[in-house]
């Protein structure tokens, strides 16, 4: 599904891959509302991430583009509007995810990641919020994190209100939930192993 960017508001998500040939860079944004927000938009980045530990696939600016259209008929959709603007001087985003990956190394199963991501008010005022993660376990861990505070958020809000489509949110952003919790459980497991010295198990059923 395309949204038009007509919102008042943006969101960012810029993705860099690195290899052997350089570094490329693709960028693009859609409406703030409703799901332009850390925890709707940072599971694709994951589900990226899992997808690429399950395939072994080498990380591409054209693949996660690819990716990006194969979820653009979901419920919640990811950002499909190419941006050209420079997003720090760009009034209208209020967050921004900033992706960079890099091939496996060696024996690693996981790509290389460096997760930014930033949040402000509209307008010409600083990032108020800025939030950086090194590795796929961080990142995973800290996605769940977002996930879970948008639950509860969620959570409040339908207890108080009888609108149906705060049950539906909700009740969506408990299978996204769900889901992240499974992966983080897998990545956690994973931890536990390596550092008793054991090799973590390739099968990615779980993701």
């Amino acid at each position: 599904m395309l949204l038009p960017i007509a919102s008042p508001s943006l969101f960012v998500l810029r993705v860099s891959v690195t290899d052997g040939s350089g570094t490329e860079r693709r960028t693009w944004s859609m409406p703030s509302a409703p799901y332009g927000s850390p925890a709707w938009q940072l599971p694709s980045v994951v589900s990226y991430l899992a997808r690429l530990e399950r395939t072994q696939e080498r990380p591409s600016v054209a693949q996660f583009s690819n990716y990006l259209r194969e979820r653009s008929a979901r419920p919640v959709p990811p950002p499909q509007a190419p941006h050209p603007y420079d997003v720090l001087h760009d009034p209208r985003v209020t967050c921004w995810i900033d992706a960079h990956f890099e091939p496996a190394q060696g024996s690693e199963r996981w790509p290389r990641i460096a997760l930014a991501v930033l949040e402000q008010e509209t307008g010409r005022c600083p990032w108020s919020r800025i939030t950086r993660r090194r590795g796929a376990y961080s990142v995973i861990a800290h996605t769940h994190s977002e996930v879970s505070a948008e639950l509860s958020r969620l959570a409040d809000r339908a207890r108080v209100t009888a609108d149906p489509g705060a049950a539906e949110v909700h009740r969506m952003a408990q299978e996204v939930h769900g889901w992240t919790w499974r992966v983080a459980r897998k990545v956690k497991a994973e931890q536990v192993l390596i550092r008793a010295g054991r090799t973590p198990p390739s099968d990615s059923s779980m993701v």
